[in-house]
């Protein structure tokens, strides 16, 4: 190997260290990619690279609008209709309460593409619904972590991942969401049996006090489906085509116009929060461009330093007649960056950097090895103690972040392993 391998190979050494002893996950790739780039293309590649990120709409006005979307519903209080209706009917079935609840949280997920938000928002709700009906706190809390981190976002075109995956494959969000769904349902549908049939094993506590309160209030319907304006919207123009009056736009601009209809929609279903709509939007995309777009800007520039050293072609050749280990390095790079890191954004960028554009060479489907990559990110993620939707769940659980990560551990690991199994034999 050459001497800009060995460098390559220290730099990631080094920035695994920083990244463990808990550094800002951003800083540390920036700082990663300096000495990369230096020693190849110079720092005003770098500069020019992250301009790029920085000023990206592929990836920008997606993520944003759908963040700020997000912040409407939760100023309208549609978000929190939407889980009662989907709540509702478990509390008929107490013993579907668990993997119910994991779903919910999932379905929630689609729609509110943060995970930390997404478990704000069903947790008030799903962890008393789960006391009430004799499972423990620890319990509870992890089938809140479990249901929204796992992947449920992958099901929405303006997710981080499916935008990142679009801009590598030139396929458009609704294509990939439908190619990923087999393998995530697989993966996530494993990882939920096989977490219910633990928890099932465990003996109930007494139960508490039911929230008598959010059974009495009636849901609201109309309330309750104006989070899925946008993925129906965009679902519909799929299947129209040219006939779909989003026709007439492309790319990100289609995506922004679902979500901002759903925030119109919104206020006029709660005029009252109508002053709030704007400054609630644009406070959710700020918020999505500090904490989501930033790690997209440093994971992108660093992949790219790490390209440019020619460590990725030596992987590339290295792995050309090992396919089968190429699968299963797509998977547990990204889901032990995920573990180390607590985000499933950066690795899961960084990693379809890295492998998508190869995956042809290699014989294997792009959209697989992104979606591969992407689950695997999210799977670490979930176990993360460095992972605020850990600390979240934690808190409304009221039970240790370590107790939660116990319980989610290994029907985590056993949905890789059955999603890498499946992969490999190409079953979905």
């Amino acid at each position: 190997m050459n001497l800009s391998i060995w460098l390559v190979l220290l730099d990631l050494i080094v920035v695994t260290v920083l990244i463990t002893r808990r550094l800002d996950v951003r800083l540390v790739l920036m700082l990663g990619a300096l000495p990369l780039f230096i020693a190849k293309a110079g720092t005003p590649a770098m500069v020019a690279k992250m301009a790029d990120e920085m000023s990206n709409p592929a990836t920008i006005v997606p993520i944003c609008a759908a963040i700020g979307f997000a912040y409407v519903l939760r100023t309208t209080g549609c978000d929190r209709e939407l889980v009662r209706l989907l709540l509702s009917p478990l509390r008929r079935a107490p013993w579907l309460l668990v993997p119910g609840g994991v779903l919910s949280g999932y379905l929630v997920n689609t729609t509110i593409v943060s995970q930390t938000g997404a478990a704000a928002v069903i947790g008030p709700i799903l962890i008393p619904l789960l006391r009430a009906g004799g499972v423990g706190p620890a319990t509870s809390g992890a089938a809140l972590l479990l249901g929204a981190s796992m992947g449920g976002e992958l099901f929405n075109p303006g997710a981080v991942e499916m935008r990142k995956l679009s801009e590598l494959t030139g396929l458009t969000g609704h294509q990939l969401v439908a190619r990923q769904s087999s393998l995530n349902f697989v993966a996530c549908g494993s990882a939920l049996l096989a977490f219910w049939f633990l928890t099932r094993r465990r003996t109930p506590v007494d139960a508490d006090s039911t929230d008598a309160e959010a059974q009495a209030e009636p849901i609201h319907p109309v309330k309750a489906m104006i989070p899925t304006v946008p993925l129906v919207l965009l679902s519909v123009d799929a299947a129209l085509g040219t006939a779909s009056p989003l026709a007439s736009m492309i790319g990100p601009s289609k995506i922004l116009a679902a979500m901002l209809i759903g925030v119109a929609l919104a206020g006029m279903i709660v005029p009252a929060a109508i002053r709030q709509l704007a400054s609630s939007f644009f406070e959710g995309a700020g918020y999505a461009y500090t904490h989501v777009i930033s790690l997209i800007v440093a994971a992108s520039t660093f992949a790219e330093g790490v390209r440019q050293s020619g460590l990725i072609e030596l992987t590339v050749q290295t792995l050309a007649d090992w396919p089968t280990l190429t699968v299963i390095a797509a998977t547990f790079v990204p889901w032990s960056l995920g573990v180390v890191s607590g985000t499933g954004i950066a690795p899961a960028v960084a990693i379809m950097d890295f492998f998508v554009p190869a995956a042809d060479g290699l014989g294997l489907d792009p959209v697989r090895l992104g979606t591969l990559a992407a689950l695997g990110a999210h799977f670490g993620r979930t176990m993360s103690p460095a992972a605020a939707v850990v600390a979240m769940s934690s808190r409304l659980s009221d039970a240790r972040p370590s107790e939660l990560i116990r319980r989610v551990v290994p029907p985590l690991l056993f949905g890789m392993v059955v999603m890498i199994v499946v992969s490999l034999l190409g079953i979905v």
